[in-house]
């Protein structure tokens, strides 16, 4: 049985928040929009929606990848288990995956257990946070590889890797992937049917990133998080399990909570707590459910940054304070639903000034490494190619229409790998280039100019190069 759509209140007012303070939300927003791209946010209160903002092209219908966000479901497929009795929270990564665990090292990591794994005080060396590289040798096993450098529950330290062995324990325990698992017990339930989570080489869903859900889904969530597991009058999650899960477990902080850091608050059960009482799942690059206890409400949010500092600080300084500012004016409400309906990202308009695009080849250092790119025209289809190298085997091509955002490919290496809405446009003989992932944060929004040894970019990228940059001409023989 699923769950019953979400119903709007008439208009933020009749759910005692303040359409002014909302439009104050917009007006700051809109002074940081170069650093802060919301995809889609909704808000609830009370279970019905107080608004919902969509920043076209995105929308809170198309699947975004949650990032981190995915490892507050990963703690839910864990309470399931435990309520189940098929773990304990004190069950040790040894007793549960013994293939996984390296030769002579089965004493040293017994005291690795689900809770440590799910409250970041696994003590693992920083280095386990990533993936396996080395053929034979499954990822458990090489986070499983790397020493302990603290105690247990003594030392936060982030750890996706140390999520993906929750995903193990769990897929090892009840005989499925904890997609599946959650399926009938919590997805289908809330209404949100089958995501997509991203598997590792091994068919084990990553845990800690890699699920991809609506922002719907999210607010689905939350809200179940808010009525303490219950949706629709029934327990969904475990009872007991969001109050343990979103309690503090862990310190993230040195001696006492950091004034203005939402990531030193203290953690629980892959939960953040919050400036303000609140807790929050969430993930890079801006993704967030975010649920206030004390004021009955839940915000979901799907975003592009790579400032989420600001991104919480918007929401925490304009989002939240609405509830409690006087009431909009008649005006105040329909000047929101004008500002909302009209939310949207620019894309470049073209006045066919066209001139020469520069010849060759361009680099510049990025990340450590040296990033290539290479402009051409493809004239029969009126499209600009932008070839963007790290390698050989790193090459991506992006093909944009002219002058009208259209969904368009990104082509690594041959292969059809990312959609994107984007085009090209000329603006009195200037190149203006923007290109939008619609179901994650890549973007690209800027200008384009060269002289004969140079190539610059002026904008915003998330994931992508950002700021102004210049790429030097390579020499021919290069």
């Amino acid at each position: 049985m699923s769950a019953k759509p979400f119903v709007f209140w008439s208009s933020p007012e009749e759910a005692g928040v303040s359409s002014a303070g909302l439009l104050r939300f917009l007006d700051a927003w809109e002074r940081e929009r170069g650093t802060v791209q919301f995809h889609s946010m909704i808000l609830l209160r009370h279970g019905k929606i107080v608004c919902r903002m969509n920043f076209a092209p995105y929308d809170d219908v198309t699947p975004h990848t949650m990032f981190s966000l995915s490892k507050s479901f990963t703690s839910a497929a864990a309470g399931f288990a435990v309520s189940e009795g098929k773990l304990r929270w004190d069950s040790s990564v040894v007793d549960v995956l013994p293939e996984e665990i390296p030769e002579g090292r089965a004493e040293e990591l017994r005291c690795v257990t689900l809770e440590a794994l799910l409250c970041m005080g696994s003590g693992l060396d920083p280095a386990s946070d990533s993936p396996s590289r080395t053929p034979g040798v499954t990822w458990a096993r090489h986070v499983l590889s790397h020493k302990l450098v603290h105690p247990p529950m003594t030392h936060f330290h982030y750890n996706s890797f140390g999520t993906y062995l929750v995903s193990c324990m769990v897929q090892k325990a009840v005989g499925e992937n904890i997609r599946d698992y959650l399926i009938p017990r919590l997805f289908q339930p809330l209404g949100i049917g089958v995501p997509e989570w991203d598997m590792s080489p091994e068919g084990v869903c990553c845990g800690g990133f890699g699920l991809h859900l609506k922002a719907e889904d999210i607010a689905r969530f939350g809200q179940c998080l808010l009525q303490k597991g219950v949706r629709d009058g029934r327990q969904v999650l475990p009872e007991g399990w969001v109050e343990l899960a979103t309690r503090e477990h862990i310190a993230n902080y040195t001696d006492e909570r950091e004034e203005g850091n939402e990531w030193g608050q203290g953690y629980g059960f892959q939960f953040w707590r919050c400036i303000g009482g609140r807790y929050r799942g969430d993930g890079a690059m801006g993704q967030a459910c975010i649920v206030d206890e004390a004021r009955d409400a839940v915000l979901a949010v799907t975003c592009g940054t790579g400032d989420m500092g600001t991104e919480f600080r918007l929401i925490r300084e304009h989002i939240f304070p609405a509830f409690d500012a006087p009431a909009g004016t008649q005006a105040e409400q329909a000047a929101l639903r004008e500002r909302i309906g009209a939310l949207a990202y620019t894309f470049p308009a073209d006045d066919g000034s066209d001139r020469p695009l520069p010849d060759g080849v361009f680099e510049m250092p990025f990340q450590g490494r040296t990033l290539r790119l290479s402009l051409r025209m493809f004239e029969a289809l009126d499209q600009l190619e932008i070839r963007m190298r790290f390698s050989e085997s790193e090459e991506i091509l992006f093909s944009l229409p002219r002058g009208k955002a259209g969904l368009c490919a990104a082509v690594p290496n041959g292969r059809v790998f990312l959609r994107y809405f984007g085009c090209f446009g000329w603006d009195k003989g200037t190149l203006r280039v923007c290109l939008r992932s619609p179901d994650g944060p890549d973007t690209m929004d800027g200008i384009l100019s060269w002289t004969r040894d140079s190539l610059h970019f002026d904008g915003t990228g998330v994931d992508f190069p950002s700021g102004s940059l210049t790429f030097t001409r390579v020499p021919a023989q290069a």
